[in-house]
Parts: C-alpha cells; structure tokens; sequence
C-alpha cells in the first residue's frame, strides 16, 4: 500500500463520517434519552459496528504504511 492509497482512505472514510454524523448524532441523542425505536437501536448499532470497522482498518493501513515506510 503506497502513501497515497492510505490518504484515499483517510479521505473515504472522512467522507462516510461527515455523511452519516447527522443521523448518528440523532440516533445518539435518542439513545441518551432511551426513545430508540427498535429500528433505530439496530441502525444505531449497526453504524457503532461500521465505525468500529473502519477504524480498525485505518489502524492497521497505518500500521502497514509505517512498516514499510521505515524499509
């Protein structure tokens, strides 16, 4: 993976952050207030899950651009 693959990933998934960080700040907001829908509650869970993802994945491009950065 070459740096600038790495910075088109910072940007897609900066992309899909600003996108979604509306409906997750209502979903958040619900949540706090206990007035989920159970639709809502398996989105809200689902988008926790995704977020989880991708930051696992930038993680480890870092990490990988690091390592051979450093070869």
């Amino acid at each position: 993976m070459d740096k600038r693959t790495l910075e088109q990933l910072e940007a897609a998934l900066d992309a899909v952050s600003k996108e979604l960080a509306p409906r997750v700040e209502e979903l958040s907001r619900k949540s706090t207030a206990g007035v989920l829908t159970p639709e809502e509650h398996r989105e809200y869970a689902e988008v926790v899950r995704l977020n989880d993802t991708l930051s696992l994945l930038k993680l480890q491009a870092e990490e990988l651009w690091t390592v051979r950065a450093a070869s």
